[in-house]
């Protein structure tokens, strides 16, 4: 799926088209490097010349982990996730660290009774 994004003529916004459609409008000359354009998913707006269309299609193609799980998840579900793992550990470290004694001589006995036999 290619990345969509608006160019701004100055009179109006055009879009939503593809990067390679704003390749071929500024080979027609239609289009500057100097035209302000914007990915479809984004209100900023940057001149032509600063975007890299194909590092941008690249990304498309293979986005990062945490563009993948926002776009699954959702923002807001993709925090809560984070929150309640967070949680977990902690509450995972309090009970190891009050527990060590007890999970270190679990094993040792096991031992020793692996060695009496």
């Amino acid at each position: 799926m290619a990345r969509k994004f608006f160019y701004d003529t100055g009179e109006e916004k055009v879009g939503p088209v593809t990067g390679n459609d704003l390749v071929r409008l500024r080979e027609q000359g239609v289009i500057s490097d100097a035209t302000w354009v914007r990915r479809a998913d984004s209100e900023t707006w940057r001149p032509l010349a600063g975007v890299n269309l194909q590092e941008e299609e690249e990304e498309e193609r293979n986005p990062g982990l945490w563009r993948l799980l926002t776009r699954n998840l959702g923002l807001g579900r993709l925090l809560m996730i984070i929150a309640v793992g967070v949680v977990f550990v902690a509450l995972l470290a309090g009970v190891v660290s009050v527990l060590w004694p007890v999970l270190l001589v679990i094993p040792l006995l096991w031992l020793l009774s692996r060695a009496l036999r």
